[in-house]
């Protein structure tokens, strides 16, 4: 099931046979070059094989040109990725020095009005054709400097063409990444790799399944990345990351990963390293399942390498099996340690909520405010509410969107300010996190029946 297209990205072979490589990005404001370049080489230190970082607007392409040049200087070879939201333009810019620019279909539909309409097949079509017009001029920019695309389907950012079809349903993240592989095909463009993303661990699987179920049937593989956006922090962050990645990866799915982590970004890598490694050893096979209940025994003193085997066995029983309980056997750890490993397996591929699930991004150089430590503040705030989805995100690019099954969330504005959104609904202009807090508890103790 691996891709069957491969090429190099910097000095990296990606797809084919090549290895799993494993990314992370910065959270350092782009325009502060010192303060990116060192975060950079932490990274790299902690095991980046690619390094991406935001580029929001054109003030942003000087800057990122600076970064890669001094990190070139230092001796550093690391592929570079450049970000780009809204503007096609910026992509442009980026894609004749950086050696991969990750693009939202988003950037290049028409205009989002997140309203109800229908559209004829025509009109459908037209758009459609819009939308390549518009990605041409990357295209050709990408091929004269040899510059790998990434296709990033984002649940959350799903146009309104696509949504009014489809629904916000995995089927629709597929339908979006063909689209592209058709836009990409007619224009002779084949140096891509494809992400569908999603917080929701079951969608981010069913949705890279199935796509790469149609390349396969179109006969052209393309690399995929794995991540689970919005994964959180701590155990929860690393367990529902080991349960979509892992599972994926463990099918022979996957040629890039990213674990999205709310903590700093050079967190990230090793535990990244350790789940591919970890993986590598299990065999899909070893899940026993009985009726719908998974038994997974292995004896792992080492406590991450057994919660990364079971997240992934858990997630690959579930997609397979669909599972609806969880038993593990370990002799190296303790009945309390088995069982809180296992609510939390069974909460993160939603099978079973026994806690605040909380949704939170990783955060980059749009987030203005201190999200790791405001995502600390809600987690023990609002810990004790079982099937409540509480969402903490970095900026408004994805952030509305990617939250948009939580029941609340924080939203980054400006200037250390936020906004509080019931589910996709805004309810106030930018405040002070203290402030939000307590709008948060009033809001959640107004609708606790039932949480």
């Amino acid at each position: 099931m691996h891709s069957n297209v491969q090429f190099e990205i910097g000095r990296l072979a990606i797809g084919g046979d090549a290895p799993v490589v494993v990314q992370s990005m910065t959270n350092t404001d782009t325009l502060d070059v010192a303060a990116s370049v060192a975060q950079c080489e932490r990274m790299i230190a902690a095991g980046a094989q690619m390094v991406r970082l935001t580029v929001p607007t054109m003030r942003e392409v000087e800057p990122l040109a600076q970064i890669q040049q001094q990190l070139r200087q230092k001796g550093y070879d690391t592929p570079i990725v450049a970000d780009v939201h809204f503007n096609p333009k910026v992509a442009e810019a980026v894609a004749s020095f950086v050696e991969k620019v990750r693009i939202n279909p988003g950037n290049y539909t028409d205009k989002r009005v997140f309203a109800s309409f229908t559209m004829t097949d025509d009109e459908y079509a037209e758009a459609v054709q819009r939308m390549a017009e518009r990605a041409r001029p990357l295209f050709e920019i990408c091929r004269a400097h040899g510059t790998a695309l990434r296709i990033g389907i984002n649940q959350g950012s799903l146009c309104d063409r696509i949504l009014n079809r489809y629904g916000n349903t995995p089927e629709a993240m597929v339908q979006s990444a063909l689209e592209w592989l058709d836009i990409c095909d007619k224009a002779d463009f084949h140096k891509m790799v494809i992400s569908m993303k999603s917080s929701n661990v079951q969608t981010m699987m069913e949705a890279t399944l199935r796509l790469q179920e149609a390349m396969q049937q179109r006969g052209q593989v393309y690399p995929l990345h794995l991540g689970v956006t919005e994964a959180g922090c701590g155990l929860e962050g690393r367990v529902k990351s080991a349960a979509g990645i892992g599972a994926l990866l463990l099918m022979g799915v996957g040629d890039t990963i990213r674990v999205s982590l709310t903590e700093p970004p050079e967190n990230e890598t090793p535990f990244a390293h350790r789940l591919v490694q970890t993986v590598s050893t299990l065999r899909p096979e070893e899940a026993v399942v009985k009726g719908q209940t998974l038994y997974y025994s292995a004896s792992v003193a080492d406590p991450e390498q057994w919660m990364i085997s079971a997240a992934a066995m858990a997630g690959y029983a579930y997609y397979r099996y669909h599972i609806k309980d969880l038993v593990l056997e370990n002799d190296c750890m303790t009945a309390q340690q088995l069982e809180d490993l296992q609510a939390t397996i069974l909460q993160a591929c939603r099978i079973r909520m026994s806690k605040t699930e909380f949704i939170s991004c990783p955060s980059c150089g749009r987030t203005q405010y201190d999200i790791q430590s405001v995502v600390a503040l809600v987690k023990e705030r609002f810990a004790d509410h079982p099937g409540l989805k509480i969402g903490v995100m970095g900026c408004i690019v994805n952030g509305p969107g990617e939250m948009a099954d939580a029941d609340y969330g924080i939203v980054g504005a400006s200037q250390g300010l936020v906004c509080v959104y019931k589910a996709k609904e805004k309810l106030t202009n930018p405040i002070p996190v203290p402030e939000a807090l307590d709008m948060l508890e009033t809001l959640i103790a107004e609708t606790a029946v039932g949480y």
